[in-house]
């Protein structure tokens, strides 16, 4: 019977001794998680606003007036009866 009452006073001695540091140690593990999802998120909120800002500046429209693009050949469009036509 003194062994029974030994033992659950040794098991009682020891969840007091272990019981404060393992709280601390869930409130910080707790705590550096919840600071890294949010670094995680600002991070990830600072990539996604970038890569829209370069998609939109790559849609916008020139503000320059349109200029005409050069002909294919340096001699202008073609001439009928040049040659190269079959028929």
């Amino acid at each position: 019977m003194s062994l029974t009452v030994s033992f659950g006073r040794y098991m009682f001695w020891l969840l007091g001794q272990w019981a404060i540091p393992v709280i601390i140690g869930i409130a910080l593990g707790i705590g550096l998680s919840t600071w890294q999802l949010t670094e995680e998120a600002d991070l990830i909120e600072e990539i996604f606003t970038r890569s829209m800002q370069s998609v939109v500046e790559s849609c916008t429209a020139p503000t320059d007036p349109p200029t005409r693009s050069p002909p294919a050949s340096g001699t202008g469009p073609p001439v009928a009866g040049d040659g190269g036509e079959t028929g």
